[in-house]
């Protein structure tokens, strides 16, 4: 049976599932680059477990914007293969900046894959829409047997974490020692690939978010991030619309976070 899968994404994909390569849209610095080359194991990961888990057969759910699909603390017994749309891992951090962060998206073609697999440890973050979504859920002792069968399957699956391993450490160095603006310009750069954006007819650059839910992204307070979106609109990189910012030089914001 054939599985179809909605792709939202600021970059496309050549080939198939053996075969995928990322295309950039725009240049991107050294954490642009590993989100992208995650984002390609990830997916290929997950086609790689559709027929086991017999994915086609399962059941549809949808989600509108703001539901929260897992808590901090839960015990996850199953996990979402993202269909359509996109969700976000929240981390609540007390006292930082913000209050959140949001560490990871996963958009259509993956699992969540967090820290559930071959352990009974409870969720560490929220598991939250972050746009209209449908998802299938599939059993983590379903995915573990699937993984266990098939020894390649494994191994993409260690190649992956690893991967995001290395995408987390680009993070980390990008911001380690940043002031605000150099975290909301990361931030922005990131967001360009992380997220669908809206492409006019005159190819106009627009992240469709609130300057609260960039301040949750980037873990800095909202009246922090409205400062230094203004500082930038000010530049000539961004202009700021109502739930929406444009980005007008996107080589130029990335320059900034170097």
């Amino acid at each position: 049976m054939a599985i179809v899968i909605e792709c939202h994404a600021a970059y496309c994909y050549r080939g198939n599932n053996i075969g995928m390569t990322p295309s950039a849209s725009i240049s991107l610095p050294s954490v642009g680059h590993e989100l992208l080359v995650s984002r390609s194991m990830s997916r290929q990961l997950a086609q790689a477990l559709a027929a086991p888990l017999a994915l086609g057969s399962r059941v549809l759910h949808r989600f509108e914007v703001g539901a929260t699909l897992c808590k901090s603390g839960d015990h996850i017994t199953q996990l979402p293969f993202v269909i359509s749309g996109r969700l976000d891992a929240i981390v609540h951090v007390p006292g930082a900046q913000g209050g959140q962060i949001v560490p990871i998206a996963f958009g259509a073609g993956e699992v969540a894959f967090l820290s559930y697999l071959f352990n009974q440890l409870p969720s560490g973050v929220d598991l939250v829409a972050g746009e209209l979504t449908a998802i299938k859920w599939v059993p983590v002792a379903e995915i573990e047997s699937a993984l266990l069968k098939d020894p390649a399957l494994l191994i993409m699956l260690v190649r992956f974490l690893g991967q995001r391993l290395r995408e987390v450490q680009a993070r980390e160095r990008a911001w380690a020692s940043r002031g605000v603006q150099h975290r909301l310009c990361a931030g922005l750069a990131r967001l360009l690939v992380d997220l669908p954006r809206r492409k006019d007819k005159d190819g106009r650059l627009i992240v469709e978010l609130t300057h609260e839910q960039l301040a949750a992204r980037c873990g800095i307070s909202r009246p922090k991030a409205s400062i230094a979106l203004k500082h930038l609109e000010r530049s000539g990189l961004v202009v700021l619309g109502h739930r929406s910012i444009e980005v007008l030089d996107p080589i130029a914001l990335t320059k900034l976070t170097s």
